[in-house]
């Protein structure tokens, strides 16, 4: 092992001192810690089926949803933390500040807390679906809780 000479310890050492080396004042106690903050759960809305993509055998259509982070419960219901679907069949999303309307074969509202829907006499062809979480008045949840596939009727 080679042994440094002085003048190099002393020139590594004037550099450490230049570069702030001074060790960090002891910590006598531990940080306080941080008060927990509750996470509140990530709200989601799934459509299981028809699943993105798919080739349904028309003319009807069952459309299979789950949620989660929030409690599924028939309209009207307007305790914190619940809603219920509605769903859009080629259709745009409505406004967020006002109530999801009803268009027959289009704009659907599960209002008694299913998480299933049929959808009759859909024509062949690509068709887009859209699910949406609302509270018990019908305002869609925000930020918005959606979910959307595209899938083909055959």
């Amino acid at each position: 092992m080679r042994s440094l000479s002085l003048p190099t310890v002393l020139a590594l050492g004037l550099l450490a001192a230049a570069c702030g080396g001074d060790a960090p004042p002891a910590q006598t106690e531990a940080p306080a810690a941080e008060p927990s903050q509750a996470v509140a759960p990530a709200l989601t809305v799934t459509i299981l089926e028809p699943a993105e993509g798919a080739e349904v055998q028309g003319p009807n259509v069952t459309v299979l949803l789950t949620a989660s982070g929030i409690e599924i419960v028939p309209a009207g219901e307007l305790r914190e933390g619940t809603g219920h679907h509605h769903l859009y069949l080629d259709a745009d999303l409505t406004d967020a500040s006002a109530p999801v309307p009803t268009i027959p074969g289009q704009i659907v509202h599960l209002g008694t807390g299913a998480s299933e829907f049929t959808f009759e006499n859909v024509a062949p062809g690509v068709h887009r679906l859209i699910a949406v979480v609302a509270d018990g008045l019908h305002m869609p949840i925000q930020p918005w809780v959606v979910y959307t596939v595209t899938f083909i009727v055959k």
